[in-house]
């Protein structure tokens, strides 16, 4: 039996939760007040919707359903219904008012501006007043950045507002009413609070443009782009742009908000990659940076020339993934410890989180207060404040950075001064006493240069003339030979027993005897004859106007017999010895490639014939000449 009874009160206890349904459902709209404290009223927990997917009800139909309370309530947290293909009807009641001398004015306050057709149907009217975003600006029945209608109610019963909605982009309805004083009071205070953001967005706009023009570094572009394409989608969203800018372009009006934040989100991209540089740290990341770029030019594409709900929709992507890229760029380059990216990360950080805010406030999550109310304008401003702030810190640190590479310069500048003065001091002794004009300053001008000259031309270890001087003086002394009728030799000299030198005591010390060979065989020479050293151990001689060939042999025998002569190195004793070729133009040659080959093939074979000798080409056998 209970189970029985049990089955019986089931279909019961069901049919009892349909009928409440019903009536939840046809339950009155509630009215909204006569009057609030502060001449405002939110409509949000008085208003019903009726969907249209059709859109083919007549103001008829909607107002017969409201009478049959077949509508739905708002949710209490607003109006907010997201990307829909369906027009949708809002209505609300208004007391009545009594006799039209007691009569009301308000303003109802649409405050969303991006919609594209709005249809207001005033009590009892058939007529609808008609605006939206793709409706010129002048046509506005009140010049205001959203959309205001003149509500006059009176009568002795409820009156019934309704709203007709259809945008391809969101759709929210925040919907007030206002007294006429309270809504000047409230215009005159958003509007210059509009006025103060756009106004700070400008200047920052039109500094970091500047600084592109005169520095043309592509990070205060994209800055630009950013901060552009930020004020012309915000200036599309909250309808102070369709208000003041392009309110004669209405087809423009429609699409600022979308794509504005498609230009921001590219301006994001691009600009973290030139600010922060990540290719360096993460070829992915900046490969990702990249990919967001392209898809909000692509977005911006859609559109302008395809799908305006397709292009919102990969506008609200591109904008989330071009924002969480920086972030995330943000995070990993401040891991790997890159300057710039800490106030990057704090702008970002600052912008999504009165984004967050903002959004949550949508929802009624948070309180609804001046700072979340106005969560994205805070956000951005305080986001592009630090942004600004981080770019002139990046010129700050560009500046130390090249202040130090410049100090650097100049030390190694200073380091490669005090080095050739020190090779200046090794020759000073020989400048001074072939030179006399060092007492003006004119003169040591000169003599800089000529320093300067033969550093270039002379051998750094020994001070003789190198290959390329000697290559210049021989030239010289073929041309004042042939001119002159003249004699001169050409001698080539080879060390003997000077690489058991480096090899038993180190080269230090084989250049210390290379030097002392060198002062050597210069104390052996005339100061018109020219010696020289081109190669470890090997020097040439130009002995200028010989008379005969025993002048040549009397002067290679000194010079042999000198470097025979015992050499002390601090220490040691060193004991080498040397062998010397020469060939005497025009006898063995009239050229420089014929001469130096006799004059070294006759050293060759002196050394062959047992070295520590002299050996005169013409004199020496199996010398091939010519």
């Amino acid at each position: 039996m209970n189970v029985l009874s049990k089955l019986l009160r089931a279909p019961t206890i069901v049919l009892v939760m349909l009928v409440w349904s019903a009536g939840v459902l046809a339950l009155p709209v509630a009215l909204a007040p006569d009057r609030a404290a502060d001449g405002q009223i939110d409509l949000t927990p008085y208003i019903a919707l009726v969907e249209d997917p059709e859109g083919r009800l007549s103001v008829d139909d909607v107002r017969s359903r409201f009478e049959a309370g077949t509508v739905a309530p708002a949710a209490p947290s607003g109006v907010n219904l997201g990307l829909t293909r369906s027009a949708w009807w809002i209505g609300f009641s208004i007391p009545p008012q009594g006799s039209p001398k007691e009569a009301a004015q308000y303003l109802l306050e649409l405050g969303f501006p991006t919609l594209d057709r709005v249809d207001y149907y005033a009590p009892g009217s058939q007529t609808p007043v008609r605006t939206g975003d793709l409706v010129p600006f002048a046509q506005r029945p009140v010049a205001h950045r959203n959309f205001v209608f003149v509500l006059e109610a009176s009568g002795s019963e409820p009156a019934l507002v309704l709203l007709r909605l259809e945008s391809a982009g969101s759709l929210s309805v925040p919907l007030t009413l206002w007294t006429p004083a309270a809504f000047a009071q409230h215009s005159q205070v958003s509007y210059a609070g509009l006025a103060a953001y756009f106004g700070a967005l400008l200047a920052l706009l039109a500094y970091n443009l500047l600084l592109w023009t005169s520095i043309r570094e592509r990070v205060y572009l994209d800055y630009v782009l950013f901060v552009t394409g930020l004020g012309v989608g915000l200036a599309g969203f909250n309808g102070l742009g369709n208000a003041l800018v392009w309110s004669g372009w209405p087809w423009f009006a429609n699409l600022a908000y979308p794509l504005g934040f498609a230009l921001a989100a590219y301006g994001i991209a691009q600009f973290t990659r030139s600010f922060l540089s990540p290719k360096p740290v993460s070829a992915r990341l900046d490969l990702a940076l990249r990919a967001s770029s392209a898809i909000s030019v692509v977005t911006a594409i859609v559109l302008v020339g395809f799908s305006y709900p397709l292009g919102a929709k990969m506008m609200t992507v591109a904008t989330v993934l071009a924002t969480s890229l920086a972030v995330w760029t943000a995070v990993y380059c401040l891991v790997r410890k890159v300057h710039a990216a800490r106030l990057y990360l704090l702008a970002w950080s600052l912008f999504l989180l009165f984004g967050i805010a903002f959004a949550l406030r949508n929802h009624g999550l948070v309180p609804a207060n001046f700072l979340t109310l106005h969560g994205l304008e805070f956000g951005s401003l305080l986001g592009m404040l630090l942004l600004s702030y981080a770019l002139a810190d990046r010129i700050q640190t560009e500046r130390r950075d090249k202040e130090a590479a410049q100090a650097q310069a100049l030390a190694a500048r200073q380091a490669n001064i005090e080095q050739l003065q020190r090779s200046e001091r090794e020759l000073e002794d020989r400048v001074v006493a072939r030179t006399t004009e060092l007492a003006s300053a004119n003169a040591r001008l000169l003599q800089s240069e000529r320093q300067q000259r033969e550093l270039a031309q002379h051998d750094m270890l020994t001070g003789l003339a190198n290959r390329a001087l000697f290559s210049d003086r021989l030239q010289q002394a073929l041309v004042i030979a042939q001119r002159e009728r003249s004699r001169f030799a050409l001698l080539y000299l080879d060390l003997d027993k000077f690489k058991p030198v480096n090899d038993t005591h180190g080269h230090a010390v084989g250049d210390l005897l290379l030097k002392e060979v060198a002062q050597r065989i210069t104390h052996r020479v005339r100061e018109s004859d020219t010696v020289a050293r081109i190669g470890g151990d090997e020097f040439v001689f130009i002995l200028r106007a010989i008379d005969t060939d025993q002048s040549v042999l009397h002067i290679a025998e000194a010079i042999r017999n000198t470097l025979n002569q015992p050499f002390l190195m601090d220490a040691l004793t060193l004991q080498i010895s040397c062998s010397i070729g020469a060939a005497i133009y025009p006898d063995d040659g009239n050229d420089e490639l014929t001469l130096s080959r006799v004059a070294d093939g006759a050293m060759y074979q002196a050394k062959n014939s047992g070295r520590d000798r002299v050996c005169l080409a013409q004199a020496c056998e199996n010398v091939k000449i010519g």
